[in-house]
């Protein structure tokens, strides 16, 4: 809750405070192992991805070569312990980066182990679903009354393109829509469990105006491709739910869930004339015939001369704005402005990790999908509650829209994101051992959690 609602944990302190919360979390889960006499619930695979990772950031840390001097735009080098060996070009970046994925990547493995208590994965929902519909009210909020900034502070006294096209608590309006179809997705499955588990009227009633106040916000961002990818999100939520959903109405029932529908349609209607909707719409019609000359396309140039000097390990996580500028002063697509990142997640990954790291990373990622897709096809049917019936294919749609936003903008660098990508990923490695419980089971192991329980089926 605190990462998204700081800053969306962009600025200095917020991602400080957020690393100090994550590394309070990672203790008290170890202690709990400790007091419980239990060892952790994950697949070894992912174990060894976490392990590797930090190892090859701890490495490039270690043995850095330089430090940058941002007043000068020098390197200034070091006395590294293995000269010919890989090593970071800016150890300070690097070392605070490192302390941030190591605590990323416990999350992962802290969330794996989490998502085997049914209690805990439905709270885990809940919160989820809950930050979705406060950022979202937030800006729509600060739509409807104009706000020239973040908390309605009053604008800075120079102009800054960067946080002009702030969001709800985000100054990049990229990473709002981001952050929000990582979330809706887990906010509509809120909407279908309340309807298939024949939820008390009230509970309907919050999950539907949280759902229908993020869906606004996301269509309220003027993010394009974050209302792209929540189109392409959209569409797979109804492919995989609708048929379901359709089938278990009765006749009555589908008039009503028709009558709502329109009702949920007419009150999107209203909030976009309150909240200025057709900022978004201008921007596309005017932006649409700019994106052939999108100085990305020029940035992404620029970084490909990297690639080479990248090899195997890269020049360090985090230091790609630092390195930049120096392949961008020389190249002829030369980019102006100031990039802290590249806009290319996968590209900026090659040149900060190198092609070893980029494949830990990429198995970590696509391999928690992959993993989550066959737990699903497997055992969802026979041994899975209903809760992560619903529950997971959300998640993977979820992963799969932040995978494609990633393509052309930076959501994989921003904390909150990361945050909310490692509970997903924790939850998705998780589900290769959902099957080792029946829900009989499952239900017995979340009244005393705390306590590694071995229960015999008769």
């Amino acid at each position: 809750m605190y990462a998204p609602w700081a800053y969306g944990a962009t600025t200095s302190l917020s991602i400080q405070i957020t690393n100090w919360i994550l590394l309070a979390a990672f203790v008290l889960w170890a202690v709990e192992l400790l007091v419980s006499k239990r060892t952790p619930r994950f697949p070894r695979l992912l174990f060894f991805l976490t392990v590797a990772l930090v190892c090859v950031g701890g490495w490039m840390v270690f043995n850095a070569k330089a430090i940058y001097d941002s007043d000068f735009f020098v390197f200034v080098p070091l006395r590294n312990f293995a000269p010919p060996l890989a090593g970071s070009v800016d150890y300070t970046i690097s070392a605070a980066w490192i302390v941030r994925g190591a605590l990323l990547l416990g999350t992962i493995l802290f969330v794996a182990d989490l998502s085997q208590s049914n209690r805990w994965l439905l709270r885990l929902w809940y919160a989820i679903g809950l930050v979705a519909g406060s950022i979202a009210f937030l800006g729509l909020l600060q739509k409807a009354t104009g706000a020239q900034m973040i908390f309605w502070q009053p604008p800075p006294a120079r102009y800054d393109l960067r946080i002009s096209t702030f969001f709800a608590t985000y100054y990049y309006h990229g990473n709002a829509g981001a952050f929000l179809n990582l979330a809706w997705p887990l906010s509509a499955g809120l909407v279908i469990r309340s309807f298939s588990k024949r939820h008390h009227p009230a509970m309907r009633a919050v999950w539907i105006s949280l759902f229908i106040v993020t869906i606004a916000g996301v269509l309220a961002n003027t993010s394009r491709m974050a209302q792209l990818v929540a189109v392409v999100l959209l569409l797979a939520i109804c492919l995989q739910f609708g048929p379901a959903l359709l089938r278990k109405l009765s006749g009555a029932e589908k008039s009503v869930a028709l009558a709502g529908t329109l009702a949920i349609l007419l009150a999107l209607i209203a909030l976009a004339q309150a909240t200025h909707l057709e900022q978004p719409l201008t921007r596309w019609q005017a932006e649409s015939q700019r994106i052939a000359t999108d100085a990305r396309w020029q940035a992404w140039h620029v970084a490909l001369a990297a690639l080479p000097d990248a090899g195997l390990f890269g020049l360090g996580p985090g230091t790609f704005r630092v390195v930049f500028p120096s392949y961008n002063v020389g190249s002829v697509n030369q980019v102006p402005g100031t990039w802290r990142f590249l806009h290319e997640d996968y590209l900026q990954t090659l040149i900060e990790w190198g092609w070893i790291g980029s494949a830990l990373w990429a198995l970590l990622f696509f391999g928690a999908i992959a993993v989550a897709i066959r737990s699903y096809n497997k055992y969802a049917r026979r041994e899975w509650t209903p809760r992560r019936r619903v529950m997971q294919p959300l998640v993977i749609i979820a992963l799969v829209g932040v995978a494609l936003h990633a393509l052309v903008d930076f959501p994989l660098q921003i904390e909150s994101l990361q945050l909310y990508v490692a509970t997903y990923l924790g939850i998705s490695w998780g589900s290769a051992l959902w099957h080792h419980k029946s829900e009989v089971r499952s239900r017995m192991s979340d009244r005393s959690y705390t306590s590694d329980v071995s229960i015999t089926l008769r």
